[in-house]
C-alpha cells in the first residue's frame, strides 16, 4: 500500500513553495530590492543543505564535484531570474508559469537523452501555450506586470528544467548526500560574489525585511528538502513532480484569499482577472498530468 507520507511531502512542499513566494515578495518590497533578498536567501539555502553531507555519497573525485558546480551555477542562474519575476512581476502568475518546468524537462530530456515526443506531450504544449494567453489575458492593462512574470519566469523554469536534467546524469555517481550540499554551496558563494554590486549593503537592509527574507529562504529550503527526500524514498519522480505542481494553484488560491496577510495587491486587478489566472493555472496543472502520462 502506497504510503500517505508520498503525498503528504510533496503536497506541503508545493504550499511551502507558495508562503515562500508571498514572503519574498513581501522583503523585495519598500525600496529594498530583490538582490539583498536573494543573497540572503541563498546562503540560508545552502546553509540548511549542509546536513545532507552526513547522508554521505560516493567517494570523491573532482569531476563528481565540477559538476556540482556547474549544477549549482544553472541552478543560481533560475534563481536570479525567479527574483526578477517575483519582484517586477505578481507571483499569481510567475508560480505556475514556473510549472511549465516539468514539461521543459520532458521535452530537454528527448533532446539529450534520446526520448520520443509522444502525442501526449504535444497536446500539453499546445495546453501550456493556452494556460500562458489565459494568465496573461490582462497584458493590455497591466503589461508592467504582466511581461517580466511570463519573461522572467519561463526563463527560470528552462534554467531549473537544466538544472534537473544535470543532477538526473551526474547526481547518481557521487551521491546525493555529497552532491547537493557542494551544489547548494556554489550557490551561496556566487550569491556571496555579488555582495559587492549590490546598491546599498546589506547592513542597511530594514530588520523587518531580512526576517521576511530569512523567513521565506527557510522555507524553500525545506520545501527543496521535501521534495528531494521524496524523490529519493518514494521512488516516484512523475508523480512527485505533478503533486508538487500544484503550487500554481495554490498561489492564485492564497493571493485570492490572504494575499493582504503579507501585504500583497495583486487580487485588486479584480475577481474577473484573478479567476482567468486561477483557470489558467489549473490548465498547466493539466497539461502537466497529461505531458507526463506513459502509455
Amino acid at each position: 500500500m502506497r504510503p500517505m507520507t508520498a503525498t503528504l511531502i510533496p503536497l506541503s512542499s508545493a504550499l511551502g513553495y507558495t508562503f515562500a513566494a508571498l514572503m519574498l515578495k513581501r522583503a523585495t518590497e519598500r525600496g529594498v530590492g530583490p538582490w539583498r533578498v536573494m543573497v540572503l536567501v541563498n546562503w540560508t539555502v545552502a546553509l540548511l543543505f549542509l546536513p545532507w553531507w552526513l547522508k554521505g555519497g560516493n567517494a570523491f573525485e573532482w569531476a563528481h564535484c565540477f559538476h556540482a558546480i556547474i549544477s549549482g551555477a544553472t541552478f543560481f542562474v533560475g534563481q536570479i531570474l525567479t527574483f526578477l519575476a517575483l519582484s517586477r512581476g505578481d507571483v499569481s502568475i510567475t508560480t505556475p508559469v514556473l510549472g511549465t518546468k516539468v514539461i521543459l524537462v520532458a521535452f530537454f530530456a528527448a533532446l539529450f537523452a534520446g526520448e520520443n515526443l509522444t502525442p501526449s506531450l504535444w497536446l500539453a504544449a499546445f495546453l501550456t501555450t493556452v494556460a500562458t494567453a489565459l494568465l496573461g489575458g490582462e497584458i493590455r492593462t497591466n503589461r508592467e506586470r504582466v511581461l517580466p512574470s511570463l519573461m522572467f519566469g519561463f526563463s527560470a523554469a528552462t534554467a531549473y528544467a537544466s538544472a534537473d536534467i544535470q543532477q538526473l546524469k551526474w547526481a547518481p555517481a557521487w551521491g546525493f548526500g555529497h552532491y547537493a550540499p557542494v551544489m547548494f554551496i556554489t550557490v551561496g558563494c556566487l550569491a556571496l560574489c555579488a555582495v559587492p554590486l549590490l546598491p546599498e549593503p546589506l547592513s542597511t537592509m530594514p530588520r523587518r525585511s531580512a526576517i521576511w527574507a530569512m523567513g521565506g529562504g527557510t522555507i524553500l529550503a525545506l520545501q527543496a528538502t521535501g521534495i528531494a527526500y521524496s524523490i529519493a524514498e518514494f521512488r516516484e519522480v512523475t508523480l512527485t513532480n505533478i503533486i508538487y505542481n500544484t503550487r500554481g494553484v495554490w498561489s492564485v488560491l492564497l493571493v485570492w484569499a490572504a494575499g493582504h496577510w503579507f501585504s500583497n495587491t495583486e487580487r485588486s486587478v479584480g475577481n474577473a482577472i484573478m479567476g482567468r489566472r486561477l483557470l489558467g493555472a489549473s490548465l498547466l496543472l493539466i497539461a502537466v498530468l497529461i505531458g507526463l502520462k506513459r502509455p
